[in-house]
């Protein structure tokens, strides 16, 4: 699985030039008013989502990430802030979630479920977020809709994803329609700092397997402002019950 180890630091400033940067961040801070702590935000990463949450309202937040390096910056990330005392930062991989204790709210921000490579990762995941949450506890999660167009335009070409104070990091995507999968080159002022894949789903599929382990489906939205998911929907923000 993907750690970003290398361009942990950077991190921040190369997820920004996402146009759902912000968007994302505010969807799961208004999420996250909805439910009593300890919430659970997997792929906590820098925490900048989880430090909006605790600016936004008093909670306790469980963070877990695979990466030392990104839990690092979350660290002190929080620390900074004042915050840390709300925070438990777990290092696991979340195929294999093990919870200190269940909660009633676990979220996965930013597109995190597509570094699942197949059906098998994704299903595991779902069963071991499942088995984490009280009953009639919320999973939340998101993913974008492979907009095929915008694929064909960007295949192979530089991206400046952040510039400024002597720092250019881009993107460059190559895409295996096929196989559901892109390639992604971060460069930090040309110096390669990641390589890897990323994956997307069909809402239809990945509805198959939410339904086996055992979610009930709440809502389907296809953005962030909660709008109906529809046939030419950018995302899928997928609402579950245990």
């Amino acid at each position: 699985m993907v750690t970003y180890s290398s361009i942990s630091r950077y991190y921040d400033l190369w997820s920004s030039g996402d146009k759902y940067w912000n968007i994302t961040r505010d969807f799961y801070v208004g999420e996250s008013r909805k439910h009593k702590g300890p919430i659970v935000e997997l792929g906590i990463g820098t925490a900048r989502i989880a430090a909006e949450i605790l600016k936004d309202h008093h909670t306790q937040i469980i963070g877990v990430d695979i990466c030392e390096e990104m839990l690092e910056e979350g660290e002190k990330r929080l620390a900074e802030l004042g915050l840390l005392q709300n925070v438990l930062l777990l290092r696991q991989d979340f195929t294999r979630l093990k919870l200190p204790q269940k909660s009633n709210y676990i979220f996965m921000p930013f597109r995190t479920f597509g570094h699942l490579p197949d059906d098998e990762s994704r299903r595991a995941a779902l069963q071991a977020i499942y088995n984490n949450l009280n009953e009639k506890g919320s999973f939340v999660f998101d993913h974008y809709i492979l907009d095929q167009q915008w694929a064909e335009k960007v295949a192979g070409k530089k991206i400046t994803m952040y510039e400024g104070e002597g720092v250019v990091i881009t993107d460059t995507y190559d895409f295996d329609l096929e196989n559901q999968k892109m390639h992604c080159q971060v460069c930090c002022n040309d110096e390669v700092m990641e390589s890897f894949d990323f994956y997307w789903f069909e809402p239809e599929h990945i509805k198959k397997l939410i339904e086996e382990v055992g979610f009930h489906i709440k809502a389907v939205y296809g953005n962030f402002d909660k709008t109906q998911l529809r046939i030419d929907s950018p995302n899928q923000i997928w609402i579950l019950e245990k």
